[in-house]
């Protein structure tokens, strides 16, 4: 049976897709967690580290739940969604986490947010993530250009 790709991602598709990648996440099931990819899925972690295809992006999950990230929970939230082409759709989803060790680019344990940039498509009444983006989200420093000028 071929596989066909949907006319519209739903967005109730997505709303699903982003709770299955918390509940992954903070199962630290990185099997589940990269089920929710394509099997050529990119990924960019938030250091800028490029993962390609699902099997790397687990692999590489499953190492770092099993170090810095073995006792982290994370929350996620859609904060907007846009199509960009038949049957897909962009993502933009705000996490938040707590109980990881040192890491991400301020190197900090302390609680960290940011956000996930997704490529989205459905595929045989699924949602999944063709590509994404990680990064933190930061203070902009008092000192810098855009500290002055409005959003």
């Amino acid at each position: 049976m071929a596989s066909t790709i949907a006319m519209a991602v739903d967005e109730q598709a997505v709303a699903v897709l982003v709770s299955e990648v918390e509940q992954a996440w903070n199962t630290h099931d990185m099997r589940r967690f990269a089920a929710c990819f394509t099997e050529d899925a990119d990924f960019v972690n938030v250091r800028g580290w490029w993962w390609r295809g699902r099997d790397e992006i687990e692999r590489k999950h499953a190492l770092f739940h099993e170090t810095i990230f073995r006792d982290s929970r994370m929350r996620l939230e859609r904060a907007a969604t846009r199509e960009v082409g038949s049957g897909v759709v962009v993502a933009h989803v705000k996490w938040s986490m707590v109980g990881h060790e040192v890491g991400g680019p301020e190197q900090t344990a302390e609680p960290r947010v940011g956000i996930w940039s997704w490529v989205i498509r459905e595929r045989d009444g699924r949602s999944e993530i063709v590509a994404s983006h990680n990064t933190d989200t930061m203070e902009i420093p008092p000192v810098h250009p855009l500290a002055a000028r409005p959003s």
